[in-house]
């Protein structure tokens, strides 16, 4: 057992990591499930089912702990539809196919730590998402944020886990409300998707 910890140490030992430089480059393929989310209009409503999302991330590192990442996401999903003014039951019954899409660029901030294997991050993203169904797409203003660990198995190897936040801003119709010595007052509704997720990703670094 003592030999055996031995040479386990030292295969250890020769998958040691160094820190990242300015000018390197990295590829993310990404994994999660993000969950559900519903949607209130006037008068109807929108279920958007948790499923597995999927995509690919570009990253360039301007300084060894700070990068730059373009990346798309894409989770194929659910959209029932429920109108209680035209009766109960599902509206979209077999046309309640949808994806949800994410072309975003952002930043990431990574926290050295005492183990170089192991570096904390915090991410932030900007971009465009929409919903593509059965019927039709739009494009919205989208952000996302991230938070999790990055482990290293060697170099050019590591596993990102970490969990988000992403929305997609739309409003749908408005409200109506009345304020007594002002008059009525439109709102837009708020028909915006804000989801939760957990995920990881396969994180291949290339040094300059």
């Amino acid at each position: 057992m003592k030999k055996l910890s031995i040479i386990a140490v030292i295969f250890l030992s020769a998958l040691g990591v160094r820190a990242q430089s300015q000018g390197d480059i990295g590829l993310n393929l990404y994994g999660g499930y993000t969950f559900d989310d519903e949607i209130h209009s006037d008068f109807s409503s929108i279920e958007i089912k948790g499923a597995f999302q999927y995509g690919l991330g570009a990253e360039f590192f301007v300084r060894p702990t700070k990068s730059i990442e373009l990346k798309y996401l894409r989770m194929d999903t659910k959209t029932p539809l429920f109108t209680p003014a035209l009766g109960p039951g599902q509206d979209n019954i077999g046309n309640d196919s949808s994806a949800i899409n994410y072309v975003l660029i952002g930043g990431n901030n990574y926290f050295p730590t005492g183990n170089p294997k192991l570096l904390p991050f915090l991410g932030l993203d900007l971009g465009v998402g929409w919903a593509s169904g059965d019927n039709n797409s739009s494009a919205r203003f989208a952000w996302d944020f991230k938070a999790g660990v990055k482990i290293k198995a060697s170099e050019t190897v590591a596993v990102k886990l970490q969990a988000y936040f992403q929305t997609i801003w739309a409003t749908y119709g408005s409200d109506t409300y009345y304020y007594p010595g002002w008059g009525y007052v439109s709102y837009p509704s708020d028909a915006s998707i804000y989801q939760f997720g957990l995920g990881a990703a396969l994180a291949f670094d290339f040094k300059r």
